[in-house]
Formats: structure tokens, sequence, C-alpha cells
């Protein structure tokens, strides 16, 4: 059985939609999906998008969690929610809606599952700036059964988010760094407090979602490749990329970081042992946002035009990302070891449309491998 709103629709029986194979498929994308009107140059084509979303990239997944899918003034949503239990995902977890009278529009955060949610949580941050006052922005957590038919149960704990963005050049003392960072402190805090409540050791966690932190430094290593590249250049850590990561964990900062009149460190209760997958799996910050194209003769062009604004094209950003925590993943209790075995960018190109991509950022892929150990 279900118990649905406009949304959410979680399960409340035992589950009744089984893994056909001891894996789980996770995608993390934000779908520049804004409300009606809302462009950066001749059209969004989002009805167009939604559309190939739909039917060439959600079938793929088993967890899809989405960034920027706005409810407000739009249909589009619960038309994402109609076709995606067609597909076979019967549950989801989205922002809370939100009305004229709000002064607020959502925060544009889904998860959708094939498999049953059974609990849910939400957060909304502190207000954001600039035109990031008007979404609320936050963190939403599904509780996520996987069960192969006729065998043990384990869960799944996912979370997406969306926190404070910057526009144009970011230098890590302004504004509306700190209040990014800050909502990650209001993150790790939500983290610390939802998986006492919900999670049993050897339960995997996954944090998803547009983090709005760009890990990368942009210092080119090459003093004769005049452009950055992907790989090459994307190794080294920036300083606000060190930072989340010390303040999703809990280590907290060194307050002068963001300047030497802040007083705040952003450190939280307890450590949460956590890994930025594909840092680690890859050994660089791939890129995530404004990307390149080099022509055969040396021309550097932006990959993505279409949505993406002028001032963002080739920015060459790393902001998307998947974290995995299972430190206690032999001590399950029903002996079920979870590993995340593949992690990647996914462009998610859309060949033969108007559009040459399905958003303006690439989407992160995951692969949970669920194994049965004796002990």
């Amino acid at each position: 059985m279900l118990s649905t709103s406009p949304n959410v629709q979680l399960a409340t029986t035992t589950a009744t939609a089984f893994m056909k194979t001891p894996r789980l498929r996770i995608l993390t994308q934000n779908m520049f999906m804004r409300p009606p009107l809302i462009k950066n140059n001749k059209s969004d084509w989002k009805d167009a998008r939604l559309d190939y979303f739909i039917e060439h990239i959600l079938p793929n997944y088993d967890v899809v969690c989405l960034q920027e899918m706005f409810e407000f003034a739009s249909s589009r949503r619960s038309r994402l929610f109609a076709a995606a239990e067609k597909l076979g995902f019967a549950y989801y977890v989205a922002s809370e809606r939100q009305y004229v009278w709000s002064a607020a529009i959502d925060g544009g955060l889904v998860i959708l599952s094939r498999f049953p949610i059974v609990a849910h949580e939400s957060l909304v941050y502190r207000r954001g700036m600039g035109p990031d006052w008007i979404p609320k922005k936050g963190v939403e957590y599904a509780k996520i059964a996987a069960q192969m038919e006729g065998g043990e149960a384990t869960y799944v704990h996912v979370f997406t988010t969306h926190t404070q963005a910057s526009y144009g050049e970011v230098v890590i003392t302004q504004p509306d760094v700190k209040r990014r960072l800050a909502q990650l402190f209001e993150f790790h805090e939500f983290v610390e407090r939802v998986l006492p409540a919900h999670r049993d050791s050897g339960e995997p966690v996954v944090l998803t979602g547009d983090f709005n932190v760009d890990s990368r430094n942009h210092v080119l290593t090459d003093p004769k490749i005049a452009y950055e590249r992907d790989v090459e250049d994307g190794v080294q850590t920036s300083d606000e990329g060190a930072g989340m990561m010390s303040v999703l964990q809990g280590h907290g900062i060194d307050p002068q970081l963001l300047g030497p009149d802040n007083k705040d460190t952003f450190k939280g209760k307890t450590v949460i042992e956590l890994h930025d997958t594909l840092r680690e799996r890859l050994g660089y910050h791939p890129v995530t946002f404004g990307n390149i194209m080099v022509d055969s003769d040396g021309t550097v062009r932006p990959r993505e035009t279409v949505l993406t604004t002028h001032q963002d094209n080739m920015v060459m950003h790393s902001i998307d990302y998947v974290m995995w925590h299972n430190p206690d993943a032999d001590s399950q209790k029903h002996n079920i070891v979870a590993k995340i075995v593949d992690v990647g960018v996914t462009p998610n190109f859309t060949p033969g449309q108007q559009f040459t991509q399905i958003s303006d950022h690439y989407g992160v892929s995951a692969e949970i491998h669920f194994s049965t150990e004796q002990k």
C-alpha cells in the first residue's frame, strides 16, 4: 500500500517491489527545470527535455535524485511522477509545494525510487541570498528498502540537496560562499540527526546533489597548453572544496578561511566518515558544469550553449556529487555487504534534439552492489 500526498508517496506495508539483481543504479541530475517564463537564451526547451528524460534516461536507473525540478506554477513535476510510475517508480519524495502567498517557491528536489520508500524527512535551509532567496532550498531524505525476492532486506539511505549558488567569479570570502557553507553545516546536522533514528549498522548512505561547491582549483599544470583540461588540471582541490568536505564530515573549518572577521567554524557534534566518490575513484574532480570542446586545430569552444548563460560558458566547474558513507559495511545484521562499485559523470547528451544535453549540468551516476557474506 501507498501513503500519498502531492510531494510524498511512501510504502506503508512490507516490500512488494524487489530487486531482480543485487545492484542499485543511482543517478543525480540537476534538471534545470525552472518555473515558466524563466529562460537563459532563446528557449530552455523544458517540455521537450522532460519528455526526452522520461523516455531515454529515467528507465536506466532504480533511484533518481533531481534538483531544480520545480513544481511552482507548472504541471511538469506531476507529469514526471505520473510517467515515472508507469516506468516502475512507484515511490517518491519531493520538496513541499509552495503557493503565491508563501513568498517563495519550492526547493525543486525529487527522489524517485523503484523500491519502497519506508521513511522520509526534509530540511529547509536558512533562506539563500540574491536569486536564491526565492526557492526554499534544502535536503530530502528517503529510506529505501533494497531486497531480493526471497532474500533478506536491507536499506539504503539517500539524501539529495541543492545549496546556495554563486553568480559570476567566486571568491571564497564573499558572503554567498559563507551562506553555502552554513547550509552544508545544516546538512551535516540533519544527517547527524537522521541516521541514528533510521539506520542500522552496515546500511549504506548516499549524499547526492548539486552542492554548488566547485572543487577544482583551476590551475593550469602545463604551461604549453593555454586551456584548462578536465583530467590533468582537475587533480588539485580548491579551498572551498576542501572546506565543504570538512564541514560535511563535521570537522569544521578554520574561520579565517572565510576572512579575518569570520568567527564561524561550522564544527559538528560528531564526525561522519564521508567519501567524495568521484574524486576517489577517478583521481580528479571531473567537470560537471560549463565544459569545453577542443577542435582538432586547438580552438576551444563551449560544450553547451543552448541552455547555459554566456558568463557560465567554459567555467569548467565540478559541483555535482555522490558522497558515500558506510564505515561499518561488514557489520550489517543480515550479513549483506553493500559496496559502491561504479561512479562516473553522465553527460546525458541528447543527439538529434534542438538542445544538446538534458540540462546545463551533467549528471553523476553510481552503482551499489550487494553481496551476502558468511561470518
